[in-house]
């Protein structure tokens, strides 16, 4: 590359991002065949699967946030040539999520019926939501599990493992998917009950999986993992310095889109429908962004490790630019083509008709996206988590959420006063990111 991009540090962020691409591809994939097969079920097992997503998401995303705490760790100490350290960074991460996983997994499934009538006042949705939350809250033991892994191996700039048992799970979860929503190949018809159990089978094998690949090509042997096992709490304090700040972060962005949703569902099903279906849109968007987000982060944890601040900077300003093209050119494909991509998802009229208008927006928001992703990452690698999670939770409850409300309800602009909201929010988050990114103060911290 030549011009706007820097070819050695490109190659570089390509090299690590495009794995993670590829492997958040397919776990988009994951969730965007449930919304597509669930879409063609009925407009209340939409609304449910999108309302229950999220919950689960709440404390899912919030406790697999553990990997920016050990990614971070793990690329710091692989810049400074300490193999043992890293592998007792996995370790200690692992029995995190051993203890974590089990506890919120049972507690999940057990609380379903009580959690879910909460968040709709449809008996349709609810009853299909309550099923789908059961199931689904199984399912965070092991995709805790894979964020551990995940969080290790990514440190060490081996993006390609996970990448490899995010396609497993996908093709699993197709599979899955499609025999037990709909009842095919001789197995019953459990609608979105069948949607969550395939998401728990898949994230098993996904799991199992990680952890044979984890036993192969030297990894063991020359990282000290899995062998002497020891819980040792002043590693595991470490990780969760790093990684508390950003799974409070992700607390606050899960609760926040979950709250988003409430309000939408206030307004109506269909609109919760449509508003779902941009959901799973965003997650491509978001996927498009995040393996640049995760390269900046390794790349930029690794070179201040080596003592190199200069070259920590330009990998992050790199990997910006090349989020912020791709990212922008989805924006620009859901601003020409949103019927054509709405009728992918749902055969439903009413439903494209209500979410026209809020992809061409949505479309527009993908540029602040872009910026805000990538440099949270960078600035969350260099250690600067509690910062970045200060920010989220200001923005997400006393601007997002309460423009959202205002906007949609007590102005009464409905769904499109509520993505509008969304805008703001993008808009704010990207610009406070850029301007502390580009201040240097994280350059200074020590992790």
């Amino acid at each position: 590359m030549t011009g706007l991009f820097r070819a050695p540090l490109s190659g570089d962020i390509l090299k690590l991002a495009s794995p993670v691409f590829l492997g958040m591809l397919s776990q988009t994939i994951f969730y965007a065949v449930d919304t597509v097969m669930l879409g063609r079920v009925g407009v209340e097992a939409l609304a449910a699967a999108g309302l229950g997503w999220f919950v689960v998401w709440i404390f899912g995303s919030t406790l697999t946030a553990i990997e920016v705490g050990a990614q971070s760790l793990v690329a710091r100490r692989f810049g400074e040539g300490d193999w043992e350290a890293c592998g007792g960074l996995l370790d200690n991460t692992l029995a995190f999520a051993l203890f974590f996983g089990l506890l919120f997994s049972l507690a999940g499934c057990l609380l379903a019926s009580t959690i879910f009538p909460y968040l709709s006042d449809d008996r349709k949705v609810v009853a299909y939501g309550i099923d789908y939350l059961k199931y689904s809250f199984l399912s965070l033991f092991f995709f805790l599990v894979i964020a551990s892994f995940r969080g290790f191996f990514d440190g060490l700039g081996q993006t390609h493992l996970f990448m490899k048992v995010a396609v497993v799970m996908n093709i699993s979860n197709i599979f899955f998917d499609y025999a037990l929503i709909f009842g095919a190949l001789g197995f019953p018809r459990l609608e979105v009950k069948g949607a969550a159990l395939a998401s728990l089978i898949s994230s098993f094998i996904g799991a199992a999986y990680f952890f044979s690949l984890s036993l192969r090509n030297g990894f063991v042997r020359r990282f000290r993992y899995l062998i002497k096992f020891t819980f040792n709490p002043a590693i595991l304090h470490s990780i969760l310095r790093l990684a508390f700040p950003a799974m409070v972060r992700v607390f606050f962005i899960m609760a926040g889109l979950t709250t988003f949703l409430w309000i939408v569902g206030q307004i109506g099903s269909i609109e919760l429908a449509a508003s779902n279906i941009l959901m799973t849109l965003s997650s491509f968007t978001f996927l498009a962004g995040y393996g640049f987000a995760v390269a900046a982060a390794t790349m930029i944890s690794q070179s201040l490790g080596k003592g190199n601040a200069a070259l920590a900077e330009s990998y992050g300003w790199e990997a910006m630019k090349l989020g912020l093209m791709c990212m922008g050119l989805l924006g620009v494909i859901f601003i020409l083509f949103p019927h054509m991509i709405l009728e992918i998802f749902t055969d439903q009229k009413i439903v494209i008709e209500k979410g026209d208008n809020i992809l061409i927006l949505f479309g527009v928001i993908q540029f602040f996206d872009a910026i805000n992703l990538i440099l949270s990452h960078a600035l969350q690698g260099a250690g600067y988590t509690r910062w970045v999670m200060k920010v989220e939770g200001l923005v997400v409850w006393f601007l997002f959420l309460p423009a959202a409300y205002i906007f949609s309800t007590a102005f009464g602009f409905g769904l499109y006063g509520a993505w509008v909201s969304m805008f703001l929010y993008s808009l704010t988050m990207g610009a406070i990111m850029l301007w502390k990114f580009k201040g240097g103060e994280w350059k200074e911290m020590e992790i």
